[in-house]
């Protein structure tokens, strides 16, 4: 398992789902994806669009103002 960390901080939808996707393309199973973004937005339509590929994923603010994601293959 290798964890892939993605920093979408500062950036607004849908660049950090841009960013997802890549690395969707890159890793293998097992692997996971964490992503740490400043827009809750970022975080809520990523986990959306993880549930329509049923692929893991969860998001908690880890501080205020800052979600982590993340997607596990």
């Amino acid at each position: 398992m290798t964890e892939h960390y993605i920093d979408a901080m500062g950036f607004m939808c849908p660049v950090p789902n841009m960013m997802v996707q890549e690395k969707l393309e890159q890793i293998k199973p097992g692997d996971v994806i964490i992503l740490e973004t400043d827009h809750s937005c970022a975080a809520v339509s990523i986990i959306n669009d993880m549930k329509k590929k049923k692929i893991r994923a969860t998001s908690r603010e880890i501080d205020n103002g800052i979600w982590r994601v993340t997607i596990k293959l």
